[in-house]
C-alpha cells in the first residue's frame, strides 16, 4: 500500500487493530496529531517529525479515525501541506479545510464528524500531546462531545512489531552502530564535543536516517551533566571519560545507544563502576523474557544495583527511570515504560535497557536495544560494551 517509504506495512491490519481498541473505549472517532500515529496508520511522514508543526495554523493536520469499519479514515489538513500528504499516504479522503472552505482547521473538523453523525459522541483524543489551546478549540466547536484520553489506543497496538518494522529497527540500529564507530575515532584529545557530534550526525545521514534528537557528546566532568549536549568550547582531554548517547531514525523507526569509554586511562574507580554496570548489563539481558511485567524488569535492576552499594544513586539519578524503556517509532512512545508499569511483555516488542551511575564528577552509562523473542532477547547491538 502507498506511503511515503515505500514499505510493505499492512495499514488495513493496522486500522483493525486500532478500531478493536476502540471498540474496548466505546470511542465513536479518534482524533490523532501525534506524528509517529499519523505515520503509523497513513503512512505519511512529516517532515519535520515534531509535534508542535501539526498544531501551527498553516500546517495543522488531523487525522480522523472511526470505529465504524464503514468509514475510512479522513486527514484534514491545511493547503500548503496537502500535496505532500496526497503524495505520502495511501489513504484516499485527503482534505484541505482551507481550500474547501473559509472555516478553520477545528470548525472544518466538526463539520466532518456532524457529516459522520458523531459530533455528540466519544472522542479520542492523544492526552499526552494535545494542547490546552486544542483542547478548548474542540470543545467550542463541539459541545456536545464527550472527549476520553485515549493515547493507549495507539501505544498498546504500537508495542508489538511486526517483521518489517523489526528489519526497519535493526537498521537503525546498524546507523546507529556506524555512527558510533565514527565517534570512537574523532573522540582525541583536543577535539571539541561539537565535533565529534557532527561527524556523528553526519554519519546518521550518510546513512539514510536522521537523528532522533540532539546527539549527546560529552567528556570528562560534563559526563556529570544529565542531558548535557555537545559543548563547543570543551575539549576532549587525555584520560577523559568520553560518553555518547545518539539515536537515529530510519523511515520512521529508531534505534538508541549509549557507549562510554576512556581516552587513555580509566581510573581504579571508574574501572570498578564500569565492571558493576556489565554484570548487571548481563543479569539484565538473562532476566528480560516474554510474560515479564515492566515493572518487573525496572525493580529487578534497581535491586541489582543496591545490592551492589549504588542505592541512593538508583533514587536520585533520574536516568533511571528511563532506564528500561520501549523503542519503535521513537523512543519512549511504545510500551513497556514508566507509564505502562503493568504492560507484560511479549516476543515481538522491542526495548532498551541502559544501566548507568551518575558520580559527582562523572557519569558511566551503557544502552543497547533488544528485540524480545519467544524464549527470551536478542541484542540488536554489536559494538562491545566493554571500553573501560
Amino acid at each position: 500500500m502507498k506511503n511515503i517509504f515505500q514499505t510493505n506495512f499492512d495499514f488495513n491490519a493496522r486500522l483493525d487493530r486500532l478500531r478493536s481498541q476502540m471498540d474496548k473505549r466505546n470511542l465513536d472517532c479518534m482524533l490523532v496529531h501525534l506524528w509517529p500515529n499519523q505515520y503509523y496508520v497513513s503512512g505519511f511522514y512529516h517532515h519535520l517529525p515534531w509535534y508542535p508543526l501539526s498544531l501551527d495554523s498553516s500546517t495543522e493536520s488531523p487525522l480522523i479515525i472511526f470505529r465504524d469499519e464503514k468509514e475510512p479514515p479522513i486527514f484534514l489538513c491545511g493547503f500548503l501541506v496537502y500535496n505532500a500528504i496526497k503524495e505520502g499516504t495511501w489513504l484516499e479522503d485527503v482534505r484541505a479545510f482551507d481550500k474547501e472552505s473559509t472555516l478553520g482547521a477545528m470548525e472544518y473538523l466538526a463539520e466532518v464528524l456532524r457529516e459522520k453523525k458523531v459530533d455528540n459522541g466519544n472522542i479520542g483524543l492523544e492526552d499526552e500531546c494535545c494542547t490546552i489551546s486544542t483542547y478548548r478549540k474542540l470543545e467550542n466547536v463541539l459541545p456536545t462531545a464527550k472527549f476520553h484520553h485515549a493515547s493507549d489506543v495507539f501505544n498498546l497496538t504500537r508495542s508489538v512489531k511486526d517483521p518489517e518494522e523489526i528489519s526497519l529497527i535493526r537498521k537503525a540500529v546498524e546507523i546507529g552502530e556506524s555512527s558510533m564507530r565514527v565517534a570512537m575515532e574523532v573522540a582525541k584529545p583536543g577535539v571539541p564535543e561539537i565535533e565529534v557530534q557532527r561527524e556523528v550526525e553526519i554519519e546518521m545521514r550518510k546513512g539514510g536516517a536522521i537523528r532522533e534528537v540532539e546527539t549527546m557528546c560529552q567528556s570528562g566532568i560534563r559526563t556529570a551533566n544529565y542531558r548535557a549536549f555537545a559543548s563547543e568550547w570543551k575539549k576532549i582531554e587525555k584520560n577523559d571519560l568520553v560518553m555518547v548517547d545518539l539515536g537515529c531514525i530510519y523511515k520512521g523507526y529508531s534505534s538508541d545507544m549509549t557507549r562510554t569509554w576512556t581516552v587513555g586511562n580509566a581510573t581504579d574507580e571508574q574501572k570498578k563502576i564500569a565492571n558493576d554496570l556489565y554484570e548487571v548489563h548481563g543479569k539484565l539481558m538473562d532476566f528480560i523474557k516474554p510474560g515479564i511485567q515492566h515493572k518487573e524488569v525496572a525493580s529487578f535492576a534497581i535491586c541489582e544495583m543496591e545490592s551492589m552499594g549504588y542505592g541512593s544513586n538508583c533514587h536520585s539519578f533520574p536516568h533511571w527511570r528511563f532506564s528500561f524503556h520501549g523503542l519503535g517509532l521513537g523512543p519512549f512512545h511504545d510500551p513497556p515504560d514508566n507509564h505502562h508499569p503493568d504492560v507484560v511483555l511479549e516476543a515481538g516488542m522491542v526495548v532498551s535497557i541502559q544501566p548507568g551511575v551518575r558520580h559527582e564528577k562523572f557519569t558511566i552509562r551503557f544502552e543497547d536495544d533488544l528485540l524480545v523473542t519467544p524464549n527470551g532477547v536478542e541484542n540488536l547491538n554489536k559494538i562491545p560494551k566493554e571500553l573501560i
